[in-house]
């Protein structure tokens, strides 16, 4: 049986996942190894990674430490059909959008930052280079 999208989402599971899970996590939350891990190829597989090492962190602390838990086991089932890359890309652009410079993608710095870009300098730049056209 395939899993239909839910909620423009890959599936239910994933929805479902990033709804309880991750969504109430702010973006910050990842800062350290989006930041760390910033320019690898890999960067969104090894975020997928870890956010699904988080929300298997809290399986294992919401039921009880018995071993084959059948909880445990329905809900490691369960989030066997996320989609952990989606959820990562999702978590990566809202990043992204809210920390990095839209002209050079530079950090934001709250002290320096004017708006969505780090500089005056970059907020010129990107102006001027919107007026041009493509092509």
């Amino acid at each position: 049986m395939q899993d239909k999208k839910h909620n423009g989402w890959t599936n239910y599971a994933t929805w479902r996942v990033n709804l309880e899970q991750i969504s109430d996590l702010p973006a910050k939350h990842w800062e350290d190894f989006i930041e760390d891990n910033r320019g690898s190829d890999l960067l969104l597989y090894n975020l997928g990674d870890q956010i699904k090492n988080y929300v298997e962190e809290m399986i294992s602390m919401q039921v009880t430490p018995l071993k084959n838990n059948i909880a445990e086991n329905y809900a490691l089932s369960f989030i066997s059909d996320v989609n952990w890359r989606e959820i990562a890309e999702h978590i990566f652009n809202e990043y992204r959008e809210n920390f990095w410079c839209d002209n050079c993608n530079d950090p934001l710095d709250d002290d320096t930052s004017v708006g969505a870009f780090c500089s005056e300098e970059c907020k010129k730049e990107e102006e001027v280079l919107s007026t041009f056209e493509k092509g």
